[in-house]
């Protein structure tokens, strides 16, 4: 009723496959859950870069229920996304470098830097922070096309984490905690979001789903080839998507049913199906990122590649180009 009455749903339009109005605060519950989660954790310690956490994540909140509210233009939307990058490097946030998989010396980030209120910062370490959070909360947002899609694919990161995080190899606790948390507060909602949805998470809940990804990539010691693997099947289909809207010089941020989980449904599977079939993607290159070093990832991303290639074209042989 409270969602009916405040118009928070998901609107049924062209580039929409359910056929009623759905509420879409669900990422309000996650959100909220997941800070309660961690502030009775009487095991974390509360420094900077979780409260940079804490204070994004509200952000997110209040953000996304703007723009449920308002449906926002996509420029507005990057502002919000813009301002939760800021507050994360502001917070402690940095990349200085970037392991080299081959071995030899690691990919410097940190020669030039830059100063505001006597505080030094990474030039392209900031940058890279920048582009990687901005686009995991993007390509959440648009996996967010099938219910229990996004949902899934975020727990099975949150889990992936947690148990690199309790391994010795990290050795991590504060980072189980949070990705354990996040976990909870995911699969709590994905209970009513798995097809056939009562609720959807909205844009709080995608994008939110997509910082807390990137930002524990980067909190756990630079995993950045780890969530690469994860979130490999989804990232490759925004890039795919984003050629194709170039192509038809259409704006990359607009809508359509261009995305894999479309298509597969064009092709006649079921949204079972389908979610089912990326999650098994998903989770086998998460587990593919706990067993595999240095260089067996190198090997699993190129496999990745080869087998995204290999679906796209099956299912675009018979299919239309898009709609």
């Amino acid at each position: 009723m409270f969602g009916r009455k405040y118009k928070l749903y998901d609107e049924i339009k062209e580039n929409k496959i359910h056929k009623k109005n759905i509420a879409r605060f669900g990422g309000v519950a996650m959100i909220i859950s997941f800070l309660i989660a961690i502030f009775l954790s009487g095991d974390l310690v509360f420094d900077s870069l979780k409260w940079g956490i804490v204070a994004s994540s509200l952000v997110i909140l209040f953000f996304g229920i703007y723009d449920d509210l308002k449906n926002l233009s996509w420029k507005k939307q990057l502002l919000g996304q813009f301002a939760v990058v800021v507050i994360m490097i502001y917070a402690g946030l940095s990349v200085d470098y970037i392991a080299n998989p081959f071995g030899g010396s690691e990919f410097r980030l940190d020669q030039i830097q830059y100063s505001i209120f006597n505080i030094q910062y990474s030039v392209l370490g900031s940058l890279f922070i920048l582009f990687w959070i901005i686009g995991f909360m993007n390509v959440m947002n648009w996996l967010d096309g099938l219910d229990g899609l996004a949902g899934g694919v975020g727990s099975i990161g949150m889990v992936t984490l947690f148990f690199l995080s309790i391994s010795h190899l990290v050795n991590q606790p504060p980072l189980g905690i949070i990705s354990i948390a996040v976990a909870g507060a995911v699969l709590g909602f994905l209970f009513f979001n798995f097809f056939p949805a009562k609720i959807f998470m909205g844009t709080s809940g995608s994008m939110f789903l997509g910082f807390i990804l990137a930002v524990l990539a980067i909190f756990s010691g630079g995993k950045i080839a780890t969530m690469l693997l994860i979130m490999g099947f989804p990232i490759l289909d925004a890039i795919w998507v984003i050629v194709q809207r170039i192509k038809a010089r259409e704006s990359i941020f607009k809508g359509d049913t261009r995305h894999l989980h479309y298509k597969l449904l064009e092709k006649g599977w079921s949204q079972r199906k389908v979610v089912l079939f990326i999650y098994l993607i998903c989770l086998s290159f998460g587990v593919s990122a706990i067993v595999f070093q240095s260089f067996g990832k190198i090997l699993a991303l190129a496999f990745l590649f080869v087998f995204f290639y290999a679906v796209l074209t099956a299912v675009s042989r018979d299919n239309p180009s898009h709609r």
